[in-house]
């Protein structure tokens, strides 16, 4: 059986694969479990009739399980692993905080306006425990 996916399309591209990341996760979990699937790209700015009938919040992604359309890609992620069990996707426990202060340390370091107040070096200590993490796994 194939799925049905709507994603977002590139603005000014309405044939190529857009910038959401939502939409992305979801392809490319669809992709890494080799689930067959017919995609649909979303001109955001243009939706077409039968995308807002199926989906009146008009936002994507959406995914076809069975007749009813499902939204939001942490859902649909989670409707996938369920389904498809294999190969598994799950963040195994030990590992779900792993790169959990990056963007928190991003932005304080974004909004410093003094250089030697430490958010320079807080972020490059957390990048650096996440790519040990990553050398390690």
């Amino acid at each position: 059986m194939v799925l049905e996916i709507a994603v977002k399309a590139a603005v000014g591209a309405p044939d190529i694969l857009g910038d959401c990341p939502f939409s992305q996760r979801a392809l490319l979990t669809l992709e890494e479990k080799k689930i067959p699937y017919k995609s649909h790209l979303i001109n955001l700015s243009d939706k077409p009739q039968w995308f807002l009938e199926v989906n009146p919040e008009g936002k994507v992604p959406v995914v076809k399980f069975d007749d009813k359309w499902v939204s939001d890609s942490d859902v649909i992620v989670g409707i996938l692993e369920e389904k498809y069990p294999e190969p598994s996707l799950a963040t195994p426990p030990e590992f779900a905080s792993v790169g959990s202060k990056i963007f928190p340390s991003f932005v304080k370091f974004l909004k410093s306006k003094d250089p030697n107040d430490g958010t320079e070096q807080d972020l490059l200590e957390e990048l650096k425990a996440l790519d040990d993490h990553l050398k390690a796994h």
